[in-house]
């Protein structure tokens, strides 16, 4: 995954929350194939708002406008932090020495809070247009304000807080680290695929999405699909793609037909090995989601 490819994500992340769903998952069993360009499906964009909801101007009374919500603070991954009054440094503060403890509900608001104030120094994606450059850098400066006292070392702590949570077996947790990147921090893996950093928190981040998939968790598994499609954090293997293309799908109940792989990934798979992924996607899907 470049460094574009994590910006999509984490500016993804830094919008309205995205619906994010461990037992150690087994490896599905996959036959090889010879690597091609691969076929991208185009992720599906949901509408906030129903238009048929708005009123007309005829219609429309004093009554019907209530104001504004405040500006809410994002984490990261897209949840909303509620500082209840504080700075952010505060807030961070008074849960990082809870979490320190063992609790584990204050280590996740304060990686949450810590991973937003993280994100506000990220670099901008190249593929905004001006006006969301604008919008984005006046809620940057917002958000520097919330941030202003939070320490280098707060910062720092969230990764560890995250571990914590990932190894407790929380899913979010587990997502949110394959999310952050190595150390995180939005980097380039191909130019960094001898560092130890890199090559460490690829082993962690693949692990921590299988234990997630394990559970059904259709991102998880979403994410495993595009990984192996990519081949950045694993070696690109299309068969292993289709496998968890088709749990994560059954995971939100909306299944592919054997037509919908066939355009995906049939070109790229010989007819065995389409079949053995198809097989190895459904034995996947039931015994992740067994109550699906």
């Amino acid at each position: 995954m470049q460094t574009r490819t994590l910006a999509i994500l984490l500016a993804a992340g830094a919008g309205l929350a995205a619906v994010l769903a461990l037992r150690p998952g087994a490896e599905p069993e996959l036959s090889a194939a010879t690597p091609a360009p691969a076929a991208h499906s185009t992720p599906a964009r949901g509408s906030w708002m129903d238009p048929g909801m708005l009123a007309t101007s005829a219609s429309a009374s004093k009554e019907d406008f209530v104001a504004a919500p405040p500006k809410v603070f994002y984490g990261r991954n897209g949840r909303p932090v509620d500082f209840g009054g504080q700075d952010a440094a505060t807030y961070i503060s008074e849960r990082a020495a809870r979490a320190r403890t063992g609790d584990l509900k204050a280590a996740y608001e304060a990686y949450q809070a810590a991973s937003g104030c993280a994100a506000a120094d990220d670099p901008l994606p190249d593929f905004f247009s001006e006006d969301e450059l604008k919008e984005t850098r006046r809620e940057r400066e917002r958000m520097h304000k919330l941030c202003a006292n939070v320490s280098p070392a707060q910062l720092q702590e969230r990764m560890r807080f995250l571990g914590q949570l990932a190894d407790a077996g929380q899913r979010e947790a587990m997502i949110d680290f394959y999310m952050e990147g190595p150390g995180g921090k939005p980097v380039d893996l191909g130019a960094r695929a001898d560092d130890p950093e890199v090559q460490q928190w690829k082993q962690q981040a693949v692990a921590y999405l299988r234990q997630a998939g394990a559970q059904c968790d259709q991102f998880a598994l979403g994410l495993l699909s595009n990984a192996y499609d990519a081949g950045q954090i694993v070696a690109r293997d299309p068969a292993a793609s289709m496998t968890y293309a088709i749990a994560s799908n059954a995971a939100r109940h909306h299944p592919l037909s054997e037509q919908q792989l066939r355009e995906r990934f049939g070109e790229e798979l010989a007819p065995g090995a389409f079949d053995a992924a198809l097989q190895a996607g459904t034995r996947l899907a039931a015994a992740s989601c067994p109550r699906s």
